[in-house]
């Protein structure tokens, strides 16, 4: 698994160091490794950090904010495919 320094995820996502910590401190994302000075994160931790970072910036919400909106997000997310599976096997019974 290829992982990124907090410097490196930093410079990736145009994040500040002081940022990403309170980010890891409200639980958006986790380091896979290290303590607060050798923090180690995955690929996935740009991804959500991106997301938390436009969410942050478009809807000028605070770091707990964020993370209640990515929560629902992704609770949505969950529902669409659980709908969309159910909607097959549906359709299967009517077929």
């Amino acid at each position: 698994m290829n992982t990124l320094t907090l410097a490196e995820v930093c410079r990736r996502v145009s994040l500040p160091e002081h940022a990403v910590i309170e980010i890891v401190e409200v639980g958006i994302v986790t380091p896979v490794a290290g303590s607060a000075h050798t923090w180690r994160f995955d690929d996935q931790t740009l991804v959500v950090l991106s997301r938390a970072a436009r969410l942050h910036e478009d809807l000028a919400l605070d770091w707990h904010g964020v993370a209640l909106a990515l929560e629902l997000l992704e609770e949505i997310d969950t529902l669409r495919r659980e709908n969309e599976q159910l909607r097959q096997r549906l359709n299967r019974f009517l077929d």
